[in-house]
């Protein structure tokens, strides 16, 4: 069995999150270039989002947005660490 590891919810995953709350869903350069980060910031965490099931590709092409448990997550301004 694999080893779980935990990673808090960081200022980075909410900027992500609220942009695609916003936008509803985007290309992970796309949400770097809107949210001021690096887009290899944006898709290891959103690598990370994905696996704790607060975002999800949407296409082939790998367009996020986010999920229910995401949405919730986010309005309840839950930090808790995330399983990866």
């Amino acid at each position: 069995m694999a080893a779980s590891r935990c990673r808090d919810l960081d200022r980075t995953d909410e900027r992500v999150l609220r942009y695609l709350l916003e936008s509803g869903a985007d290309y992970p350069a796309l949400i770097a270039g809107n949210t001021g980060l690096h887009v290899a910031h944006v898709e290891r965490r959103l690598e990370t989002l994905t696996e704790s099931g607060l975002v999800e590709p949407v296409s082939d092409e790998v367009v996020y947005r986010v999920t229910e448990r995401g949405s919730e997550r986010y309005h309840a301004g839950d930090t808790d660490p995330i399983s990866e």
